[in-house]
């Protein structure tokens, strides 16, 4: 059905690290509570060390809300940040909303009920956040946002990856691999509707593809960070476009595990017929890259934990933040992926 595909995927310059993430963008997400005093300079934003000046941060009360733990990214970045806040000492509030936004405010009502130190959230969408980080400010909470903007809405700090770049370079995946010569269609698994990580990662693929004519968006659907989801939402595209499929677009691993059972139920080969480009950097997605399924997969790192950690120090000793916490990732592709795993990487 398809044509032969190259058999090198990227260019030897994108095997380098990059920054992505799994963010608004620089001039959104560089909104922290209006009463924060600015940097004195733009600064690379890295994230802070965990033994970080400590200084009056005692023992705390940290209100820990995160919004689902459905799939392998979502739990393994629970993981990280409890055992993190728990290692210090701390008193630590846990909440995980189900995939319900409803309930998330909810629960971030109740922790500000309880007087915690801080809030630590990892907001379902980006709106609707705003009153209730509002009434956190006015009870003198610092809140540190993960992963996800909440528009609108005051707070400390930010710290995730840039969704954006991240985008962008999986476009230029599909460029490197696929050339200029040849019409080649794409349909697209996103991520939560409603997300900032969603609507940047299709932003920053749309940045490189649009400057290449011969690449064509034939359909986009949600797939939502879902396995499951996802290969409903494939076996729909494959039922609508059949053989035109040359590539997916999946935002997340578990996104392009789902493409692949659909593309193989339909009694076609991902990695022949269909090529599968991903993002997160899973033990899962890693395999599928040395089994010949998925194309690459570039690592959106899920270990928040420590990073939090010395936010919150640094916030206890009396920084201030004007510009969002990035967390590095890098690309995986079939000249890394075994190294990679034997490494003991992704997760």
């Amino acid at each position: 059905m398809k044509k032969k595909l190259l058999a090198t995927l990227l260019t030897a310059a994108m095997t380098a690290t990059l920054l992505v993430g799994c963010g608004g963008s620089a001039e959104e997400a560089a909104a922290p509570a209006a009463d924060a005093a600015p940097a004195a300079a733009e600064e690379k934003a890295e994230a802070p060390a965990a033994d970080a000046a400590d200084a009056g941060s005692g023992t705390l009360k940290i209100g820990f809300s995160q919004y689902a733990s459905y799939n392998n990214w979502r739990v393994t970045n629970t993981d990280d940040i409890n055992r993190a806040l728990n290692e210090q000492g701390w008193n630590v509030i846990f909440a995980d909303a189900n995939d319900d936004t409803a309930q998330q405010i909810s629960d971030l009502e109740d922790m500000i009920a309880q007087k915690p130190d801080y809030i630590v959230l990892a907001p379902r969408e980006e709106e609707g956040y705003a009153n209730v980080l509002e009434e956190a400010k006015e009870a003198g909470i610092k809140v540190i946002l993960f992963d996800r903007l909440a528009k609108d809405a005051p707070y400390d700090v930010l710290i995730q990856g840039d969704y954006v770049l991240e985008g962008e370079n999986v476009g230029q995946a599909v460029v490197d691999t696929f050339g200029e010569d040849k019409e080649i269609n794409i349909v697209e698994l996103t991520g939560t509707p409603g997300a900032d990580v969603t609507a940047q990662r299709s932003e920053g693929f749309m940045n490189v593809i649009s400057k290449h004519p011969n690449y064509k968006i034939l359909a986009s659907q949600v797939g939502n960070f879902s396995r499951t989801e996802s290969q409903t939402a494939m076996e729909n595209l494959i039922q609508s476009y059949g053989d035109k499929i040359d590539v997916v677009y999946a935002h997340s691993d578990d996104n392009g595990i789902g493409a692949i059972n659909a593309i193989e139920a339909a009694g076609l080969k991902a990695g022949e017929d269909i090529q599968v480009f991903g993002v997160d950097g899973t033990k899962d997605g890693l395999q599928a890259i040395i089994d010949g399924k998925m194309k690459a997969t570039y690592l959106c790192n899920p270990f928040y934990g420590d990073a939090i950690v010395g936010l919150i120090k640094d916030l206890e000793s009396g920084k201030t933040f004007s510009d969002r916490v990035i967390l590095e990732g890098k690309v995986y592709n079939i000249d890394n992926a075994q190294a990679s795993l034997d490494a003991g990487e992704g997760f």
